[in-house]
This record gives C-alpha cells, sequence and structure tokens, in this order.
C-alpha cells in the first residue's frame, strides 16, 4: 500500500471518529437540556423517553420513544419520535421554532367519546397522528408569521394551516389569544368585537387591532372522504356508497346552475371536484391591504368578508 493511500485511510478515519465523537457531545448537550425542560413541567406532565440523538448534517434533535403521563387524567400517550429542527433556547416562549411530532398514538380501544364513529370509519385498534409546527415571531415588527401548523392522521389524511399576523405580542398572556381569535373571532360578525375587549382571554384588548396579512388552510385527502361517504351510505338500504356520492354531486350541479353569486359558483365547483375526485381542497385569504379583525368583524355581509378578504376555495 503505497504512502499517498495510507495517509488518506487515516485522515478519513480521523474524521470518522471526529463526527461521532462531536455526535456523542452534541446528543448529551441535548439531552442534558431537553431533562431540564421537562423537570420544569414536572407538576403538569411526567415524561419518559428511550433515546436523544442530534444529527449533524441538518442539527435535527431526534427523541425517540417518548411516554407521556398527565399528571391531572389516567393514562399514558405513546409518541414514536419528536425532531426539533429548530428552536430559539433563550426565551420562555420561542421567537422561533420548528418541530415534527410522529406517531402520536390514539388508542381506539378505550371508551371515549366518538370511538364508535372512528370505529364506524373502518379504524378499529389505533389512529396514528402527526404534527408539524413552523414559525417565527420578529419581536421589533410585532409580526407573527406562521410558516404551518399541521395535524395528519396514517389513513385519513392532513390538514395544514399558514398564517401572517401583524401586531402581535408574542407573551405568555397573550399568545393563547391567537388560536382563539381564528376558532371563535373570525366567525362572530357585526358586534363581536366585544368579546375580544372584554373577555379576560384578551384584557387588554389587543385583539381587534391585530393585522391580518395572508391566511390558508389546505386539506388533503388519504381515504377519509370515501369512508365518510361509506359511513353515511349504511343508513340507507337502496344505496350505495357509488351512489351516494353520485347523489351529492347531482345536488351541487343543480345548485351551481341555479346560483347567480360568482364566488359561490366557483366554491361549489370545488367542492364538487373534490368530492368526485377527494385529493386536496384549500380555501386562502389574501387581503389586498393589511386588514385589522376589528374591521373583519364590524362586517356583517358574508358577500362583503369574501370581497374584503380576498377569499379563495380550490380543488
Amino acid at each position: 500500500m503505497k504512502k499517498k493511500q495510507i495517509i488518506g485511510i487515516c485522515i478519513v478515519a480521523v474524521l470518522i471518529a471526529i463526527y461521532f465523537g462531536v455526535k456523542m457531545y452534541a446528543s448529551n448537550i441535548a439531552e442534558k437540556r431537553i431533562n431540564f425542560a421537562i423537570a420544569k413541567a414536572v407538576n403538569f406532565v411526567d415524561v419518559d423517553y428511550k433515546k436523544v440523538s442530534v444529527d449533524l448534517l441538518g442539527m435535527d434533535v431526534r427523541i425517540s420513544d417518548i411516554l407521556v403521563s398527565p399528571t391531572f387524567a389516567k393514562g399514558k400517550l405513546k409518541i414514536n419520535e419528536i425532531i426539533i429542527h429548530d428552536i430559539d433556547s433563550k426565551s420562555k416562549i420561542p421567537s422561533f421554532l420548528s418541530v415534527s411530532i410522529k406517531g402520536i398514538e390514539l388508542s381506539l380501544k378505550e371508551p371515549w367519546q366518538v370511538v364508535e364513529e372512528i370505529r364506524g370509519l373502518g379504524y378499529t385498534d389505533r389512529l396514528l397522528i402527526n404534527f408539524n409546527a413552523n414559525y417565527i415571531y420578529e419581536k421589533g415588527k410585532k409580526e407573527f408569521n406562521v410558516k404551518n401548523i399541521g395535524i395528519g392522521v396514517d389513513g385519513a389524511g392532513e390538514i395544514n394551516v399558514s398564517f401572517y399576523l401583524g401586531n402581535i405580542n408574542l407573551n405568555q398572556k397573550e399568545i393563547f389569544v391567537i388560536p382563539l381569535m381564528f376558532m371563535f373571532g373570525l366567525g362572530t360578525g357585526g358586534g363581536g368585537g366585544s368579546i375580544a375587549t372584554q373577555s379576560e382571554n384578551d384584557p387588554k384588548g389587543m385583539y381587534p387591532h391585530i393585522i391580518l396579512y395572508e391566511a390558508k388552510a389546505t386539506y388533503e385527502d388519504a381515504s377519509l372522504a370515501e369512508r365518510i361517504i361509506k359511513y353515511i351510505a349504511k343508513d340507507y338500504k337502496n344505496i350505495n356508497a357509488e351512489g351516494l356520492k353520485m347523489s351529492f354531486i347531482q345536488a351541487i350541479e343543480n345548485e351551481i346552475k341555479k346560483e347567480k353569486d360568482d364566488f359561490t359558483k366557483k366554491a361549489l365547483v370545488a367542492i364538487k371536484k373534490f368530492i368526485d375526485d377527494p385529493k386536496e381542497l384549500s380555501i386562502s385569504v389574501s387581503p389586498s391591504k393589511p386588514c385589522p379583525l376589528g374591521r373583519i368583524m364590524r362586517v356583517d355581509d358574508l358577500k362583503d368578508i369574501i370581497k374584503l378578504l380576498n377569499i379563495r376555495i380550490k380543488s
């Protein structure tokens, strides 16, 4: 063997040793930080895990085989893997975060609410749920850019939501207002602003002043739509799932012919297309100018809201 070849092999061996040495060191540091974070939550939840590893190429921290036991409830929650892609570890509420949670196991053998309906859709043993979140908060600009929040169920489907907001004070008291805003506030219509300004969830009245730049929700189907049609068809004696599906499509086509409003007609066309071939359905909001939520909440007419927010539905 030539001298150059021996030197080359030695260099490769040293690099491999360095790589695994650094990886072991990084994993040890990551595990200490994770244990510290778990210790802070000990009053609310007990967490056990099997392994922590660090991917030096992507700097991802992987936590495997997690068992979560809430202190206020019976039972344990199993999670296959948590991957922390990026996180602001210096702030109480991270100003940036990118995380994936894979294989949250939900047993269908427990007698919890709606379990029979889920079994009726053909899921008999368990559901595996996946979650991912990716956001950036710019404190100086008070802008909250949620690039993605996604929840998916294996063998069912996945929904992904993104939104870009301004005039946000991201702190422990006000962060919970944001999901409440999307669940309740936008649907209150005129007069709904009183909920925001007087509710205990929004003690400073900042809710109507939040600015909406854009938002989007996308659903990708993985058999759930067909399962729902089959489930509904069981209640009919003289029609099967395919016949029921065609009757839905026919009913929508009849509504399309009668509908004069352009937006409603396009929305019905998109829904019809999704029912016929369920792959993806999305709704997007992109106002021509940044829009305060207070203004949205004062609009009573649905057509005016559609125009104001430039709402689009696609399949």
